[in-house]
């Protein structure tokens, strides 16, 4: 888990988790592929000789040597001597193309799959900041206007996102410093509109049922995804959002005690999205924004007043 307080230096230096272990991961393939027929050559002292002289090359030449054929450069200063030694020469120099190829079709697909992340987090922020941001700009006084084709376009983006979450494991660890493209946060912000949505307001106002419940099963199905390798839920639950600013904009809106009681039964589901929150370290504030919402910054939740 990456767990830390609030801090641009650590969010910055937390960014870089994702390259790191992609990078990682490709240089020791490479290391171990190279170690090892580095080890094969090295069985035989005449497996590899000079060109010129007919001696055997030493370790470090045999290294030069391996590294030489498995990138397809050709044989160099050194060649293999005898035909099982040659024959082995090809099979290494086609596993160096192999070796090749295999990076380049992870790494493609890796970065596109990163980069369709950062866009759906774009795409939830541009909607608003926070879950009370996003209804109060799409309600016009009557009902929400055009948020429901947005989240209808929201749909299929959240379960490719799962998907290739499956797919490729290390995109959980690539992280954005910046709130705007921060898929975690965004996730979370989405999913709590939703539940203001769906329980905050009252039904008569609500967007349509059919859209509502397909994102929310996207959203569930992503959370699902996670569940299964990456992250627990919390121990506790977070603070329940008031519903004050929505009535206070003219929102209609349930009792407090109607949507505390949706919200309880809410509870495993919250508790998956603050731990989501926090391994890339966020905390709660950021998704209400601490000065915008009633929370406190402390380590313990405060209630609600």
């Amino acid at each position: 888990m990456l767990r830390h307080y609030r801090c641009a230096s650590s969010h910055q230096l937390i960014s870089l988790t994702g390259l790191g272990i992609l990078l990682s991961t490709t240089v020791l393939w490479i290391g171990l592929v190279w170690v090892g027929w580095t080890l094969i050559f090295s069985a035989n002292e005449q497996a590899v000789v000079d060109a010129n002289s007919g001696k055997p090359a030493d370790m470090l030449a045999r290294i030069y040597f391996t590294g030489y054929t498995l990138f397809t450069l050709g044989l160099g200063d050194y060649k293999p001597q005898g035909a099982v030694w040659q024959a082995a020469t090809a099979i290494a120099a086609g596993s160096g193309f192999f070796l090749v190829s295999l990076i380049i079709t992870y790494l493609v697909p890796v970065i596109s799959a990163a980069t369709q992340k950062r866009q759906l987090a774009g795409y939830i922020s541009s909607l608003g900041k926070t879950p009370t941001d996003i209804i109060l700009t799409a309600w016009n006084g009557k009902n929400f206007g055009l948020l429901e084709q947005h989240l209808l376009s929201l749909t299929p983006m959240i379960l490719l996102n799962g998907q290739r979450h499956l797919t490729y494991p290390v995109l959980h660890y690539f992280h954005s410093a910046s709130r705007y493209t921060a898929a975690t946060l965004s996730i979370a912000v989405l999913d709590e509109t939703l539940t203001l949505l769906k329980y905050g307001v009252k039904p008569t106002n609500q967007i349509d049922a059919v859209t509502l419940y397909a994102v929310r099963q996207a959203m569930l199905v992503f959370l699902d995804t996670l569940i299964s390798d990456f992250i627990e839920p919390d121990t506790f639950a977070p603070p329940m959002p008031t519903l004050d600013r929505l009535r206070a904009s003219g929102v209609p809106t349930v009792s407090d005690e109607e949507f505390d009681y949706a919200l309880a039964n809410l509870s495993k589901r919250r508790r998956l999205l603050l731990a989501l929150v926090k391994s890339h370290g966020w905390n709660w504030d950021d998704v209400y924004s601490a000065r915008t919402a009633s929370f406190s910054s402390s380590s313990e939740y405060p209630k609600r007043t």
